[in-house]
């Protein structure tokens, strides 16, 4: 099939970062909700937060003991104890004794309990012994000891949280901790995935007939997307049939998922009918391949409800780079997250390169003796090469502009797994 009669679009073959650019051109951030702070788990903050009150709210003790001034243990020890005066008890969820004068005093204290503002410091339990209403001290105690200060966790007024964020357990403990009842959230990122190929065997237990391989490309996606703020649909295999993946992305339309994704089936071949379904749908493609090696045959387009479709080649790698170059990004857009950096390297092996081409390179970052981080372009960089993904711990991209890349030469480096907060 020739390729010039078969354009769906004027974006065709167009360099990486005016794909990028059409991706912003036609996404924008979602409009967040509100939503209970227990309920908000995976989603990504819309709104930096700030504490509204200090905690703790009132000084506390930070263990069993009593609360003393330091000033009458001055000269306490195992040797020359010093006896105080037992004038009262406070646990935790008390409100803090009653004492007018606490000179020679000390107030039996539990952990977490209120400190009186009489007092200065707390002697450990262990450092002390109780006979009748007098307490011995062994030690002594520095001013402020053991006691936890207002405000000394989170201070009423201070940003705690940014924009952006994934809200975790952590967060979600700050949160309760502070009161925060409700947060500000963008929508979780819906995303349903499509394989194609009538060769493909979704079933590991499977033994393979004569000319079937088994399905890698969407394990790779459902498991890379998991890490991510997004939930995440298995539509199913398609065996090359064409009604069937017409009436199965129908469903996935009617759904209003925001990002539909397919491996296979967007090239130029006598089996390759995403493009044409992708339109009889009503969807508009806005752009088909890219100047990428691997994964030149990436097909991005829209649907009139909203609807994003990545229609990923269907060789492991170039299914790979699609969705941690351009499905990625589109899901930091709709998050309301910048675009992202790539990390600054050193290669330290040189490797020729087609010009003309931004060229996406399995690749292992380490960091050297003088804590350098350094790249190594893989062997085996052939797009349907999934072995070398075993030792990959991100990517090597250069740019369109070069031929190679020599040792000791700078190299953008991007982890494997899209790194959020």
């Amino acid at each position: 099939m020739n390729d010039n009669k078969a354009k769906y679009t004027e974006n065709y073959m167009i360099r990486f970062d005016e794909a990028i650019s059409l991706i912003d051109q036609n996404s924008c951030t979602r409009t967040p909700i509100e939503i209970e702070t227990l309920d908000s788990s995976g989603h990504v903050l819309a709104e930096d937060l700030a504490a509204p009150e200090s905690i703790p709210p009132f000084n506390n003790s930070a263990m069993d003991g009593y609360a003393v001034n330091f000033s009458d243990l001055l000269n306490a020890s195992a040797d020359n104890p010093v006896a105080l005066k037992l004038v009262g008890i406070t646990a935790a969820g008390d409100n803090s004794a009653d004492v007018k004068n606490s000179s020679g005093t000390a107030c039996k204290i539990m952990t977490g309990a209120p400190i009186q503002d009489q007092y200065d410091a707390i002697i450990p339990v262990e450092n002390t012994k109780l006979e009748g209403n007098t307490v011995y001290c062994f030690s002594s105690p520095q001013k402020g000891a053991h006691i936890r200060k207002i405000g000394e966790d989170f201070l009423q007024g201070e940003q705690i949280i940014d924009k952006g964020s994934v809200v975790n357990a952590n967060i979600v403990a700050a949160l309760s901790t502070l009161g925060i009842a409700k947060v500000k959230v963008y929508p979780k990122t819906s995303i349903s995935i499509f394989s194609t190929g009538k060769e493909l065997v979704d079933d590991i237990n499977t033994a393979l007939k004569p000319g079937q391989i088994r399905n890698s490309n969407k394990p790779y996606i459902l498991e890379w997307l998991k890490l991510l703020p997004v939930t995440v649909f298995d539509a199913g295999t398609n065996y090359d049939e064409v009604e069937k993946f017409e009436k199965d992305l129908q469903v996935e339309l009617d759904k209003n998922t925001d990002i539909i994704i397919s491996s296979g089936a967007v090239s130029m071949g006598d089996f390759d009918f995403i493009p044409s379904t992708i339109k009889k749908l009503g969807g508009q493609i806005i752009f088909h391949k890219a100047k990428i090696r691997p994964g030149k045959p990436i097909l991005f387009a829209k649907f009139p409800n909203g609807t994003f479709y990545f229609g990923l080649p269907g060789n492991p790698i170039s299914a790979a780079i699609g969705l941690r170059f351009f499905v990625s990004h589109l899901i930091l857009r709709l998050q309301g997250k910048p675009q992202e950096k790539p990390i600054a390297t050193i290669c330290i092996n040189g490797k020729d390169k087609k010009q003309g081409f931004r060229t996406i390179w399995k690749a292992r970052a380490s960091a050297n003796k003088n804590a350098q981080v350094e790249t190594e372009i893989l062997d085996g960089q052939e797009s349907f090469k999934i072995k070398p993904l075993v030792s990959a711990n991100g990517w090597a991209v250069l740019l369109e502009e070069l031929d190679k890349i020599e040792s000791g030469d700078k190299v953008d480096f991007y982890p494997s797994q899209l790194l959020w907060n």
